[in-house]
């Protein structure tokens, strides 16, 4: 269990590491995460389980950094 938390820690700093560049660091650490959960998932012979858990880490994220954005504009950030 220690190792899996590890690894998706890992994952998940390398996709903020990665949105550094877009300017964008949560939804692509969530598209990061996304394409990995989808890839263990896959391994299962899962695909609709695979799309599933992609579609749904990355739009958390989409969602998230546009609330973030929002409150932000509405507070006047």
């Amino acid at each position: 269990m220690t190792l899996g938390i590890v690894v998706f820690g890992a994952v998940f700093l390398v996709g903020l590491g990665l949105g550094t560049a877009t300017r964008r660091p949560l939804p692509t650490a969530c598209l990061v995460v996304g394409a990995f959960v989808a890839l263990l998932t896959a391994q299962a012979h899962e695909p609709f389980v695979a799309f599933a858990a992609f579609s749904l880490i990355a739009l958390t994220g989409l969602v998230v950094d546009s609330v973030r954005e929002t409150v932000g504009l509405l507070l006047g950030r």
